[in-house]
């Protein structure tokens, strides 16, 4: 199955970004391969330390307080991320980059993560990309449910949520 990237894979590489850790190249071909990411060359550590400014940049998309400044956030990824469409050839049947071939896994991550983000935020809602709204949790994700109302990260932050929302209505009655 060949994945396009440039979509909800995309997205979901961006939240994923934001909240890997990111010390060492075996921790950038780690997150590759968890999003089936084909890279073209092997990491290096410099591509790590790229990734963790790149993180950065996405993370303000996710943090941006208005609609406004999340799209100027955006715009800005697809500037510095992004060069214009090409097709390719290589692995398998001709598909679109919206980068050169043979690039540095930075630049690879780059170009996915900022021309998917905006793709997935403007066709699905740019309310979508968000952090988990557990009081104690940070978690940045990428809301890709059907009615698009995801407020947490994961089942767990959700039934935390639920148990405290029940305790205090509990001690709330007695």
């Amino acid at each position: 199955m060949h994945f396009n990237h440039y979509s909800d894979e995309g997205a979901l590489l961006a939240a994923a970004l934001v909240n890997a850790r990111l010390d060492s190249a075996a921790d950038v071909a780690e997150l590759a391969g968890e999003h089936d990411l084909l890279l073209e060359r092997p990491p290096s550590d410099e591509d790590a330390a790229g990734l963790r400014r790149w993180r950065t940049a996405l993370a303000g998309v996710v943090d941006a307080p208005t609609t406004g400044e999340r799209i100027e956030a955006l715009n800005r990824l697809l500037a510095r991320g992004t060069s214009h469409p090409r097709i390719s050839l290589h692995n398998g049947p001709p598909h679109v980059h919206f980068r050169p071939d043979d690039v540095t896994p930075e630049r690879q991550f780059a170009a996915i993560t900022a021309f998917g983000l905006a793709w997935f935020l403007t066709q699905r809602g740019l309310h979508r990309l968000a952090r988990c709204a557990a009081g104690d949790c940070t978690v940045a994700f990428a809301d890709v449910t059907r009615n698009g109302r995801q407020r947490y990260c994961s089942t767990r932050c959700a039934n935390r949520q639920a148990v405290r929302r029940h305790r205090a209505h509990a001690s709330h009655l007695q």
